[in-house]
């Protein structure tokens, strides 16, 4: 169950990472109701599918076991930056244009596209990649990884989704800003936890 519990600790970390993808879902969810909030969150979730699938084949060519340590090493490192780019970045609460979207389906594309189109997202998950290869060989282990971050950030856009309202009366720029700080601690943490492991 480790892989699992590490992807969840994973997925509730990156949960927290608010920006405009978390704003154009409370808009969407408030302005056009929970069915294009979920067909939104649906295009996010097998965006993110998709992007794991494209990291694996890619980087599965590469002959990595021989430099697992410097991967470990880069995937730290990465970790490290996000963490500090997360708690020094000004908290900003400005959401995604939605203004277009009038059905499911193009409630479902803006979340693909808003989630695929993000440089953050794609570099995450490279990050959890380098994570799983100095970590896990076994296929039901990534799988277990993977789907523990998927399932925790699929349920908390779902209770994004519910308390949206509660959040757009409530969530102001220094609230954002503590939750952007301790995300970035964490993520700082687990860098560095990922550099010590791997012996550097």
């Amino acid at each position: 169950m480790e892989p699992l519990i590490k992807g969840i600790i994973s997925g509730i970390t990156v949960s927290f990472m608010i920006g405009p993808i978390f704003f154009a879902l409370m808009e969407l969810t408030i302005s056009k109701g929970w069915r294009c909030g979920f067909f939104y969150v649906l295009g996010v979730l097998i965006s993110d599918v998709v992007l794991i699938y494209a990291v694996e084949t890619i980087l599965v060519q590469f002959p990595f076991d021989n430099i697992k340590s410097h991967i470990g090493l880069v995937g730290g490192i990465l970790l490290i930056v996000f963490g500090l780019v997360t708690f020094f970045a000004k908290a900003s609460m400005q959401s995604a244009d939605i203004t277009n979207i009038k059905t499911l389906f193009q409630s479902f594309f803006k979340g693909v596209t808003i989630n695929v189109l993000n440089p953050f997202v794609t570099i995450w998950w490279i990050t959890m990649y380098t994570t799983i290869s100095i970590n896990y060989i076994s296929i039901s282990n990534k799988i277990l990884f993977y789907f523990g971050i998927l399932l925790m950030v699929f349920l908390f856009d779902l209770l994004k989704m519910r308390f949206a309202y509660y959040l757009k009366q409530n969530l102001t720029l220094d609230k954002l800003l503590i939750v952007k700080k301790i995300a970035g601690i964490c993520l700082f943490v687990f860098g560095v936890v990922m550099i010590v492991k791997v012996g550097f």
